[in-house]
């Protein structure tokens, strides 16, 4: 008996060691295959500008060359290009090097595929910070010298009219046109980025042009700053608010929409987490402005809280704003978007508010919440910031001496088609697994300057609407 009974336990063990060196080994292999190191970056300290620069661009080639995002063309394209920067007989100007890197890395057309705007201390910023509108880019932030500027339509910048700027913005990194031009709101106020694509003549300084709400024009010379270690440059969609920021910015003039009252949406805009009834309505808000923990906020608990609240007392409708959403671990929410269909009233429907700023895990959780909803999801808004085939995942990797840094990415996400390639694809995928025909817009509404100025969050207003009235299949 005894005899059989060490047998059992050496094959029960056996088993388990078997078990855990497969595991181990998958683990292995899944960081090999989507999370290796950066690219070694020790150089010889350089002894002259022009080698510092080779230096950078040899580290760049190897960092490209893990980016799986490029096409045959691009990549072709993309080493043409190097191999150019190689053959420099002098060294660029910094400026002028980062933008000629971060026009390459964008051949890759991917949104993930990106470099820095700013080195990790030093880059030179302007003292303005703009929003995105349907009508133009308006300053919603501005250094108290430059406080006369609030409201206004940027119109100019050193004589270039913006349409042409925005069109070089365009080309410091690639995905769909609306994520770019987003994306575009950070660039602009960097004046080391101005000044390397040749929109700014002097590499400190700038002169703006700007059309204010009442008609007047405002043109002023910006000095620009130079950004401490640990300084970030919020998205955009921040300055929908006029409540102090946590930056820089918390002692600048905020611009003050005409309404004394801002919309529920845009209020307590540094909570990342937050649900509450819709004024006027049966339906509850649930907004998520990021699908991972910020700072001391937690996802988890939010969510499992926001599930009790809705099982509790079933609204008529769920509005899920997902704008300005970058995204963070999708895993986080897969439970609450399949369950969230369940937890409405009988013949209840969910509202989900997107834009082009609802990118990366925050499009998981969109496809997500349209898989297991059906017909009785409806979009409304404007697009989300990538296509339904990307690539994300990879390392952060930085160069050796211009300090900004590249993120490479390396696994395919496909939310539309199947995707069985074992390299490429990610393998957690298939272990939450999604497929939608489409994330567009069943109903499109741009964010207008002119209702955001009187008060009205127009994409939301249409949801508390809708969630009174029974909604039709789209």
């Amino acid at each position: 008996m005894r005899a059989i009974l060490r047998r059992v336990v050496f094959v029960l063990a056996s088993v388990a060691l078997t078990l855990i060196v497969i595991w181990g080994g998958l683990i292995l292999a899944f960081r090999f295959n989507f999370h290796r190191a950066a690219p070694d970056a020790s150089y010889p300290t350089p002894t002259s500008s022009l080698e510092a620069q080779q230096q950078d661009v040899d580290y760049f080639a190897k960092v490209i060359a893990r980016d799986r995002a490029f096409s045959p063309d691009e990549r072709k394209t993309a080493e043409a290009r190097i191999a150019a920067l190689q053959a420099l007989p002098n060294a660029l100007p910094l400026p002028k090097l980062h933008v000629a890197l971060m026009q390459v890395m964008a051949l890759a057309d991917n949104g993930h595929s990106r470099m820095d705007a700013t080195a990790d201390q030093g880059a030179l910023i302007v003292p303005l910070r703009v929003t995105r509108f349907a009508e133009g880019f308006y300053v919603t932030r501005a250094a108290a010298t430059y406080r006369e500027m609030l409201s206004g339509r940027v119109v100019s910048i050193d004589g270039h009219p913006i349409d042409q700027i925005l069109l070089q913005l365009d080309t410091l990194r690639g995905g769909v046109e609306g994520f770019r031009r987003e994306n575009d709101t950070t660039y602009i106020i960097v004046q080391d980025l101005l000044y390397g694509l040749g929109i700014a003549t002097e590499p400190k300084a700038s002169t703006w042009t700007v059309v204010l709400s009442d008609g007047r024009t405002v043109t002023r010379r910006l000095d620009a700053y130079s950004m401490h270690q640990d300084d970030s440059i919020p998205a955009s969609g921040r300055w929908l608010s006029p409540e102090p920021s946590k930056g820089v910015e918390q002692d600048w003039s905020a611009y003050h929409p005409r309404s004394a009252e801002l919309p529920e949406t845009w209020r307590d805009f540094d909570n990342p987490f937050r649900i509450f009834s819709a004024a006027d309505s049966c339906a509850k808000v649930v907004r998520l402005q990021s699908i991972g923990d910020v700072d001391s906020y937690r996802i988890a608990p939010f969510l499992a809280a926001a599930e009790a609240t809705l099982r509790a007392n079933p609204p008529c409708a769920v509005i899920l704003d997902l704008r300005g959403d970058g995204g963070g671990d999708y895993t986080n929410v897969w439970h609450f978007t399949h369950v969230l269909p369940n937890l409405l009233a009988p013949g209840g429907h969910i509202f989900m508010l997107t834009n082009s700023q609802t990118f990366s895990a925050a499009i998981t959780a969109a496809a997500f919440v349209k898989d297991a909803g059906g017909d009785r999801v409806t979009i409304i808004g404007e697009p989300v910031g990538d296509r339904l085939s990307f690539f994300s995942e990879g390392n952060k990797a930085c160069l050796p001496n211009l300090k900004v840094c590249a993120y490479p990415q390396t696994a395919k996400h496909d939310y539309q088609h199947s995707c069985d390639n074992w390299r490429e694809c990610f393998w957690l995928n298939w272990f939450y697994p999604v497929r939608v025909k489409s994330l567009q817009p069943d109903i499109g509404v741009p964010l207008r300057f002119e209702d955001w100025n009187t008060g009205h969050d127009a994409a939301y207003e249409t949801a508390r609407q809708l969630a009174m009235h029974p909604v039709r299949k789209m």
